[in-house]
């Protein structure tokens, strides 16, 4: 019994060790981004990259300046972001046509898996892929749904961690 609770308290103190070791790298290298309070975020230079949507894409954000970007950090298996999806299909088909461009990020699943989801709901928007999550961690990016929000110039203004509704992703756009 001593070496079994022994055994389960070394590998706590591994995982937590592994966990402030990245933290610490993170927080080291991307020093002026921060999620603060959990709906606010330090306007901050957005990192800057490259993915491919569901059709094989390639999506680069830097070449979206000049337009407001909403990133939106999402999985098929979170049950929250299935719920924030509707709202985000009806924030896109009303400005697709504006000056803002909806970018849902899977992370960590496959092409298939996600592109299965997005046509059995019909949803339609931007969804580009994470698959090793690597843009992910670059954002510290901690829960799923996330949302970060960008102005014209490139700099990250606003984030909320956890559930939005049509409301408040347009209050956070500043689109009412």
């Amino acid at each position: 019994m001593k070496r079994k609770v022994l055994f389960i308290v070394l590998i706590a103190l591994l995982i937590i060790g592994i966990g402030g070791a990245k933290l610490y790298t993170y927080k080291q290298n991307n020093k002026n981004f921060s999620i603060k309070n959990k709906d606010e975020v330090k306007k901050t230079q957005s990192i800057d990259f490259t993915l491919e949507d569901v059709f094989g894409n390639k999506i680069t954000l830097s070449n979206l300046k000049g337009k407001k970007v909403y990133l939106n950090f999402w999985a098929t298996w979170c049950g929250y972001c299935k719920e924030e999806l509707d709202d985000i299909q009806t924030l896109h088909n009303e400005y697709k046509n504006k000056n803002i461009v909806i970018l849902a990020i899977n992370v960590g699943e496959d092409k298939k898996t996600v592109k299965k989801y997005l046509d059995e709901s019909r949803y339609n928007f931007t969804t580009i892929l994470d698959i090793d999550g690597k843009i992910t961690e670059l954002y510290g990016i901690q829960g799923f749904p996330t949302s970060l929000f960008i102005d014209e110039q490139g700099y990250v203004y606003n984030g909320v961690q956890g559930l939005m509704n049509l409301n408040m992703m347009k209050e956070k756009l500043d689109i009412k």
